[in-house]
């Protein structure tokens, strides 16, 4: 009997980790290949292949996986992230070392004119971006950065001369939740101009080919919004409806991206369990498509253009689709270029349902409910409430087998996406601040008391998540002891000031500007409050840790 219930642990241990899919595509300059990250002998590597179709090339095989790459102007070369490492991979053989540093470097970005690779690197404790020559040996030291200390840059562009970034930071001390892009000269002249931020958060700058505008997405009318700037601070709303476009996440690949001919923008729209590829004529913000792109309901990421403007190339996945790589034109039929199916193809969940209710203080919640078949008020079912990761993201329906796994059990799923989620506006995100550990679970045992009242509920019910959602289980267990029949944590955290001071300093950041600082003598309390580690004796529940 014990060894038969390992089994059945080790299997949930499995899937809740399965991860090998293909994601971060980038297109080749001439618009005819496509490199992205797969795993490939346990460990995420790059291949490449004609995106008409044909053999897939694996270019790297190294024992870190590669975690982002990026083409060369001429298309002939690739340099990667491995570890602590830049290096360049040779489409007809070949691969070098330009830099390292152990501290760590991110987003690798090549100058228009190919003659060096912009980095993000932590050298020096912030995040600054230094640009790495190509050479014939690999650096010993990391250039001087182009932008200031003390400024944590999260993405960046190039400007299409080379001469200038623009960059996105928090740099207002006083309020970490405005965001500002900021241009600065490659040649390390100090000078810079400030074009959004100053009164929102301001996120995913990216130039137009004409090096005078730029697409990018802020929350200055409450809603993360798409909006062409001018390098004079001139701005204007492309679209604007009561919906979020961007995620507030600081994910580079998931921000507004517009046409290489200047014509349109393509971003993503998000709505409760997913998202919406949509495409906007910048002159005017009119639909000149006239649909959305995105072939079923779901997760979909990783914009980008090909070199003509007549498609997009997009991730997507969903409960019923594994994540895979798509072209989306603009016009004619989406079509899927990578296939991660598993070779005998499981029978789909039911589609889950939007579910709304309020939380106990009045706040308008949403979520997701999966229903395992059978389910009816003959055939009552436990219910599993899971709260998302983040916590500045969202519930999005995608190909996960742990998921898949439970509702095979006869559980139903629940999620809600808790007060500081995105996808609703800036006054539900900032409903979260001073609230970590507290609000949040309030609104997950909601969730689980309007469960209760459903005709196919049993009343019984389990809590779990991953990472933030591990942490809130940790939460919920000893905030409603009662409630619960088990608790399933994935890697989440228990003492949040333990976690603040142990983290990494854009983990800090992101508790600070929502929680302050555990020093604070008036945020100290709130700290104690949200973690669950000092009121363990409260659990009841078996509780599983992974």
């Amino acid at each position: 009997m014990k060894s038969a219930r390992r089994a059945e642990i080790r299997d949930l241990v499995s899937r809740s980790f399965a991860n090998a899919r293909p994601h971060a595509p980038r297109v080749a300059p001439d618009g005819r290949r496509l490199a992205w990250l797969e795993e490939r002998g346990g460990t995420d590597a790059i291949l490449v292949r004609r995106i008409s179709g044909g053999p897939v090339q694996q270019l790297t095989a190294t024992i870190e996986p590669v975690t982002d790459l990026a083409w060369s102007p001429d298309g002939r070369a690739i340099a990667y992230l491995t570890g602590t490492s830049l290096r360049i991979a040779r489409l007809r053989g070949g691969d070098a070392l330009l830099a390292e540093h152990a501290a760590g470097l991110s987003q690798p970005r090549w100058s228009p004119d190919g003659k060096s690779v912009a980095v993000i690197s932590r050298a020096r404790g912030w995040g600054q971006i230094v640009l790495v020559p190509l050479g014939k040996e690999p650096l010993k030291q990391l250039p001087e950065a182009i932008t200031p200390s003390g400024v944590d840059v999260i993405s960046y562009d190039w400007h299409p001369s080379g001469e200038e970034v623009i960059w996105e930071a928090s740099r207002d001390e006083r309020d970490a939740n405005l965001v500002q892009l900021t241009i600065s000269r490659t040649s390390g002249d100090p000078m810079e101009r400030v074009v959004a931020g100053t009164d929102c958060w301001a996120t995913g700058g990216r130039w137009l080919p004409n090096g005078k505008d730029i697409i990018a997405a802020d929350d200055r009318s409450g809603f993360f919004h798409v909006v062409c700037l001018s390098v004079d601070g001139l701005r204007r709303e492309i679209d604007p409806v009561s919906a979020d476009d961007v995620l507030a996440s600081s994910a580079p690949d998931e921000v507004p991206v517009p046409s290489p001919d200047g014509l349109h923008v393509a971003f993503l729209r998000y709505e409760t369990g997913g998202c919406s590829v949509q495409v906007r004529r910048i002159a005017d913000g009119n639909d000149s498509v006239g649909h959305r792109l995105d072939p079923f309901p779901g997760n979909w990421s990783s914009l980008s253009w090909l070199p003509d403007s007549s498609s997009l190339l997009a991730t997507g996945q969903s409960e019923a689709e594994p994540e895979d790589i798509w072209v989306l034109p603009l016009q004619g039929a989406a079509r899927r270029i990578t296939d991660s199916a598993p070779l005998v193809l499981p029978t789909p969940p039911a589609p889950p349902v939007v579910v709304s209710l309020t939380a106990r203080d009045g706040l308008p919640l949403h979520g997701l409910l999966f229903l395992p078949r059978g389910a009816s008020a003959t055939t009552k079912v436990p219910t599993m409430v899971n709260g998302h990761g983040g916590p500045t993201w969202q519930f999005l329906r995608s190909w996960d087998p742990l998921v898949r796994s439970i509702l095979e059990a006869g559980y139903a799923y629940l999620t809600i996406d808790f007060r500081g989620s995105t996808g609703y506006g800036r006054d539900f995100r900032y409903a979260l601040h001073d609230e970590w550990g507290h609000g949040d679970v309030h609104d997950l045992v909601d969730g689980a008391r309007w469960a209760e009242q459903q005709p196919w509920s049993d009343g019984r019910f389990g809590v779990i998540g991953g990472s933030y959602g591990g942490y809130l289980t940790l939460c919920a267990l000893v905030d409603e002891p009662e409630l619960w029949a088990v608790g399933v944590d994935r890697y989440g955290d228990s003492d949040l000031a333990m976690s603040y001071r142990l983290g990494d300093r854009p983990g800090r950041l992101d508790v600070e500007r929502q929680m302050g600082r555990p020093d604070d003598p008036e945020k100290a309390p709130l700290y104690r409050r949200a973690s669950p580690i000092f009121a363990t004796e409260k659990i009841q529940a078996p509780l599983l840790m992974l």
